[in-house]
């Protein structure tokens, strides 16, 4: 035998660690919902995102869109796992979050986005845009839980947080209750382009701009948020 079939069992420094549960079966889903949508639409959308991913998005969009009269509840379960997976790792490529869930549920699988404390289930963003919103009744809502469909931020009042001394009222909201007061003051949008996964996405970079302003006017210096920091704030530790 000769070294060369030896096996090679040398270990770099610069070797990645392997993924994350979540993060492993969020890239499965990532990948089959783009053959899906290549096999359906003929448009090859991983390229299309390098490019322009608002292009890719209205793509998305439009796909789903011819499936809101799909009746079968599990084409449109399937369809909503691998979607919400796929516009969840758009999110974290474009603007840096990180997947947790048990790695085997796709409605489990739950975002936190690094540059500002906010969370979502993008898996559910995705079946609210194929439903066009959470109607009461619906054979075609997964079981289980409630359809999550909101932006999660900070619900701690400032002054809880003890992060400023707050100089007005408006200075002492917490996060939530003030973005939901600048989001109250855009003019709505038609319903269909409000659950979109497009109106999704925009909403969400607004929602950083927002928090972004405010940290600046408030003297707070930019963070990175981790896992540890939401571990923290949601459970009071």
């Amino acid at each position: 035998m000769t070294s060369n079939d030896l096996p090679d069992t040398r270990v770099t420094s610069a070797s990645s660690p392997p993924p994350s549960p979540a993060q492993a079966l969020a890239t499965q889903l990532a990948a089959a919902f783009a053959e899906q949508i290549r096999r359906a639409i003929g448009v090859e959308i991983e390229p299309l995102v390098e490019r322009d991913g608002e292009v890719a998005l209205a793509y998305v969009d439009h796909y789903l869109g011819m499936l809101h009269e799909e009746d079968r509840e599990p084409i449109v379960s399937l369809v909503a796992a691998n979607a919400g997976a796929w516009f969840g790792e758009l999110i974290r490529r474009e603007i840096g979050a990180t997947w947790i869930g048990d790695g085997k549920d796709p409605r489990k699988l739950r975002l936190l986005l690094e540059p500002n404390f906010v969370h979502l289930s993008p898996v559910d963003f995705a079946y609210a845009a194929i439903l066009v919103g959470e109607p009461e009744v619906d054979p075609r809502l997964p079981t289980g839980s409630a359809l999550d469909t909101a932006y999660h931020l900070r619900k701690a009042e400032r002054g809880e947080a003890n992060e400023i001394e707050a100089e007005t009222e408006a200075d002492s909201l917490s996060d939530h209750a003030w973005v939901m007061q600048r989001l109250a003051e855009v003019p709505p949008l038609p319903e269909n382009e409000f659950y979109s996964l497009t109106g999704r996405y925009e909403t969400l970079l607004l929602i950083l701009e927002l928090l972004a302003a405010r940290h600046s006017s408030l003297g707070l210096e930019p963070t990175r948020y981790h896992l540890n920091d939401y571990v923290a704030a949601l459970t009071g530790t």
